[in-house]
């Protein structure tokens, strides 16, 4: 899936995914996943961002699982059985992606020794 670019990310998909019915806010997804809830806000915007979790505007800001497109809730559903089944795949998969094109591009700058 092209929104998932973490492992955090990917595991704070899932938590909301697995609670559907629920809302929660930054503090308690870092609580339950024991993350930063600096972290945590930033992942729940990105899946907000995504079309992936709807959010309320209240404060503090609520989100719950609610993915716009049904081919995300299909490849979210495959996503979720991969992950139970081969966590080390998933996670190799993520890490083996490109992160960041700004720091692919830093990297061109680079001086090599010859």
């Amino acid at each position: 899936m092209a929104h998932i670019d973490s492992i955090e990310k990917l595991e704070v998909l899932l938590l909301l995914r697995a609670r559907a019915e629920r809302e929660w806010t930054a503090a308690e997804v870092a609580l339950e996943l024991r993350i930063t809830d600096v972290s945590a806000d930033a992942r729940l915007a990105d899946l907000t961002a995504s079309g992936l979790l709807v959010c309320d505007a209240g404060r503090p800001e609520k989100f719950r699982y609610s993915p716009i497109r049904s081919e995300d809730v299909r490849s979210i559903a495959e996503l979720a059985m991969a992950y139970a089944e081969r966590r080390v795949s998933v996670i190799t998969f993520i890490f083996s992606k490109p992160q960041n094109h700004v720091q692919g591009f830093a990297d061109a700058f680079l001086f090599r020794k010859k």
